[in-house]
This record gives C-alpha cells, sequence and structure tokens, in this order.
C-alpha cells in the first residue's frame, strides 16, 4: 500500500488516485482505481475463486460485527480500528475448517474461544498500565452471568492519566486533560457462523443472533479521588441488575435470554476505562479515544 509523504494534506480522487486516512494513523495513503467490473466479477467463470475467497471474507465481517456488538458501545475508546482486526482473527479461524471446501469453510468461534481473552483496544499503552489496579472476574456459562470485582484503589496510585498514547499518534486526545473517569463491563453473546447454501451468505448457525448484550459501568469519578471497592455484575437472563454490590452503578444492553444457548455460543466479557470532560451543562460525556479496554475471558 503506497503512503504519501511530505506532500499536501489531501484525501480523496484525483484521477484514478484515491487519497484517504485510516484510524489509528495520522499518514495519507493512496491507491489507483480499477479492476474489473462489479458484475464481471460477479457473473464470469473466471472469478469463481474469487467468488469463493469474498464469501468467506464477508463471512469473516460479518463475524467481527458479532464480536464487536458483544461490546456494542465501548469500541469507541479503542484506539485504532477494531473491525479489520477481529476480521482476521475470524478468518484466521476459518482457514483451520478441513473439512468444507473454499468458499463454505465454518467459523467456529467456539472452538478458539481462548483466542478472545486478553485482546486489548490499544496497540501503544495496555490496558494493565492504564489501569495499574488487579480487576478479578468470573463468568457463569450456564446463568449467562458474570462479575467483575474493582478493588479499591486511589487514582494517583491505580489510575494512569498521563498521555495514555504516547506521541505516536497526534490526533488522539491527551488523558490527562480529562478530570473523570469510569469503568464499564460488558458481556454479550457471539454465535459461531456456516454458510447458507441457500444465499449462499454466511449466517449464524441457529436464528438467535444478538441474543441480547448488558453493560454495567461505575459512577463517573474525579481522577483525584478514592475507588470504593465494588463489583459490576452482568446478566442476560434478566433485565434485573441485582447484585451490583455498589448501588450507583449503570446498567444498559438488551437481555433476551434464549433457552436453547448452545455449546456454539460464546459470552464475552469486556472491561473498558472511559474519560469524560463535562458539556454546557455541566453533564459528564465521555471522550472518543481516551481511554482504552480489553476482553477479560471468553467461555
Amino acid at each position: 500500500m503506497a503512503r504519501v509523504k511530505n506532500f499536501d494534506q489531501i484525501t480523496g480522487n484525483i484521477g484514478k488516485l484515491s487519497f484517504y486516512t485510516r484510524k489509528g494513523s495520522n499518514e495519507i495513503f493512496v491507491r489507483r482505481k480499477g479492476g474489473a467490473s462489479k458484475e464481471k466479477i460477479k457473473r464470469d467463470p473466471a472469478f469463481a475463486n474469487l467468488r469463493k475467497v469474498n464469501k468467506e471474507f464477508g463471512g469473516s465481517a460479518k463475524m467481527s460485527k458479532q464480536i464487536r456488538m458483544a461490546f456494542y458501545g465501548l469500541e469507541h475508546v479503542a484506539e485504532y480500528n477494531l473491525a479489520p482486526a477481529f476480521s482476521k482473527l475470524a478468518h484466521d479461524i476459518l482457514k483451520t475448517d478441513t473439512e468444507n471446501p473454499t468458499g463454505e469453510r465454518a467459523i467456529s468461534l467456539s472452538k478458539f474461544r481462548y483466542l478472545l481473552t486478553g485482546f486489548d483496544f490499544s496497540r501503544s499503552v495496555r490496558f494493565s498500565s492504564l489501569l495499574r489496579v488487579p480487576l478479578s472476574h468470573s463468568i457463569l456459562r450456564s446463568k449467562q452471568q458474570a462479575i467483575v470485582h474493582i478493588p479499591s484503589f486511589a487514582c494517583s496510585f491505580g489510575l494512569h492519566v498521563a498521555d495514555t498514547r504516547g506521541a505516536t499518534y497526534s490526533k488522539t486526545p491527551n488523558a490527562s486533560a480529562y478530570g473523570h473517569f469510569r469503568i464499564i463491563a460488558a458481556l454479550g453473546i457471539v454465535t459461531d457462523m456456516l454458510l447458507n447454501p441457500a444465499n449462499q451468505t454466511y449466517e449464524p448457525v441457529h436464528d438467535k443472533l444478538g441474543q441480547g448484550f448488558q453493560t454495567v459501568s461505575t459512577p463517573w469519578y474525579n481522577t483525584q479521588t478514592t475507588v470504593p471497592e465494588q463489583d459490576l455484575t452482568l446478566c442476560l437472563q434478566s433485565e434485573s441488575s441485582e447484585g451490583n454490590t455498589q448501588t450507583d452503578t449503570f446498567t444498559h444492553g438488551t437481555t433476551a435470554f434464549k433457552p436453547n444457548f448452545t455449546d456454539a455460543d460464546t459470552l464475552v466479557l469486556t472491561v473498558a476505562l472511559e474519560f469524560g470532560t463535562p458539556d454546557a451543562f455541566g453533564n459528564t460525556m465521555p471522550v472518543r479515544g481516551a481511554g482504552g479496554g480489553m476482553i477479560l475471558g471468553a467461555i
């Protein structure tokens, strides 16, 4: 991929050249337009193999979206675009299927759940460096429930409020400019995907895609305070947030429990830290690109 250096800051099209930027980089990339038409790729027998490959890439993109829906609303803390990262992971899983031919291989995330554990939303500063206190967690698959335990800590010790992104990406805000933060936990379900021979597209192995997700957060805290010990409890079987030992927690999401929860379903537990700044009315609002996140576990 060509990159533009020492050139005017430009995006868009010039002739047969396309200039564009990517999230996580302040460089400008350039590519040439052209290639076979969409209709030719769709019907020409010479592109049969390409069509098979494209189907699998489409399935990988759908699986990527499923994974991101498991922590819906928290992507904005990521330093880079998570979609292609999860698409690559899904495609790597797809390639392990030796039973089906190319174009029909299954994306069996349930066989490789462990690959999600520890997935960090930042490439420059790890989540464990941002929040320097040990978060313990438990996931109870039979009840679609998870608990994240936050120990009491003084922010001066447990919270890294210096520039959480370093100097490599100048577009990212400096977290030290924000006076508030909160910790959010998310629990969601991801289902294995197979090619549907009827419509030649990838679909979940059963019709319960999007069975539910839930996020629970602490209140906003000043970055100079002490955070009390508390548990963030998530349960997809109930719309109740009972079990939270911190009475000021806030819950959001859908909790459409389905009794036919199968081995093809994976529970994904994620934690994120948001920095906030007051708006014109004094309400604390999350800041895009400031903070971090990590997948704690997947079972």
